[in-house]
């Protein structure tokens, strides 16, 4: 009798483990399905163009890459759908299993070669949860793909009988899973793929100020200004909180010739100490700066918007004129 309750124990921990396998693949493939339907995926900064392609790194070129077609993310989408649609039945999770695994595999092939670092262990997470559900089932599978005869149910995944009673549960859970993880992926694009007024790209129209051409307005009030010389100057722009209408902008430089400036340097001299290095750091930029011309740029003052020009008036007086871009 100890045996029986034993084997039967076990079979249920072996049946509750891949349930929730199952349900957790399915949820994070619905997730990310829907950050990409919702534009939060694949989406790049509207200065990317101004760089060159050794300034980005491999998360930058991937997005960049994978974002330049909607369709073809809409279709990546749909397959992660369709997966965790399949995966979530036990009469479908076999080929919902085969399905995941034919992009996943590719996904975390691309995390780890192109160093994106924050994405591989989730990619690899939800991966070998795939192997888990395909080798767990590996008789199953092999039968298929040879041509075997054998029992369909490699394993034991007859359902308790109390379990049964409450099977039809799923079928609200599912769809309340589903939308709560969209509405969830929605909430998160007000926040990070927030637009302010201005969003967009602007050409400065007359005498250049501070040596800026152009300006670009990103997502969720960073801002990039593009120097006459073709340096790119990275930051935020703010409401003072003054009035309504006053503004700062805080920017600095940043480019592939500063870091390599810097590392050849650090390279060069010994230096103990994480501080230490921090505070050398920082001298170098500014020399670096210094040098090539290209110190950060602060801009205060108030600004003016008019159908599609922005006037910003700086706190000396001097005005900037800005016509945006088609």
């Amino acid at each position: 009798m100890s045996k029986r309750k034993l084997r039967v124990s076990k079979s249920i921990i072996f049946y509750i483990v891949r349930l929730l396998c199952r349900y957790f693949i399915a949820l994070m493939m619905f997730s990310y399905a829907s950050a990409k339907i919702l534009g939060t995926q694949f989406s790049s900064d509207l200065s990317i163009g101004e760089r060159t392609i050794d300034s980005m790194n491999g998360f930058e070129l991937t997005w960049y890459f994978f974002g330049y077609s909607p369709t073809y993310g809409i279709f990546i989408a749909v397959s992660q759908i369709v997966a965790a649609l399949l995966i979530l039945f036990r009469k479908t999770v076999r080929i919902g299993v085969v399905l995941l695994l034919s992009f996943m595999v590719n996904i975390v092939m691309l995390d780890i070669f192109y160093e994106i670092e924050a994405a591989t262990p989730m990619a690899i997470l939800l991966t070998s949860m795939g192997f888990f559900l395909l080798f767990s089932d590996w008789k199953a599978f092999k039968a298929y793909f040879l041509k075997a005869e054998v029992n369909m149910h490699s394993y034991s995944e007859q359902l308790p009988l109390k379990l049964r009673k409450i099977h039809w549960v799923k079928y609200i859970l599912i769809p309340l899973m589903f939308s709560a993880m969209f509405f969830s992926i929605y909430q998160l694009r007000d926040v990070y793929m927030h637009k302010n007024d201005f969003y967009g790209v602007w050409v400065v129209k007359g005498q250049p100020i501070n040596k800026i051409d152009k300006v670009y307005f990103e997502l969720r009030d960073r801002i990039v200004l593009r120097d006459t010389a073709g340096n790119l100057y990275n930051g935020t722009f703010r409401n003072t909180g003054k009035s309504r209408d006053s503004f700062q902008i805080n920017t600095s430089h940043y480019s592939n010739s500063m870091r390599n400036f810097v590392k050849r340097k650090l390279d060069t001299v010994k230096i103990v100490g994480e501080e230490n290095i921090k505070k050398e750091q920082t001298r170098l930029i500014e020399l670096y700066n210094k040098n090539s011309n290209t110190d950060p740029i602060y801009i205060s003052g108030t600004y003016k918007l008019v159908a599609d020009t922005l006037y910003l008036i700086q706190d000396n007086n001097m005005e900037m004129k800005l016509v945006k871009e088609n």
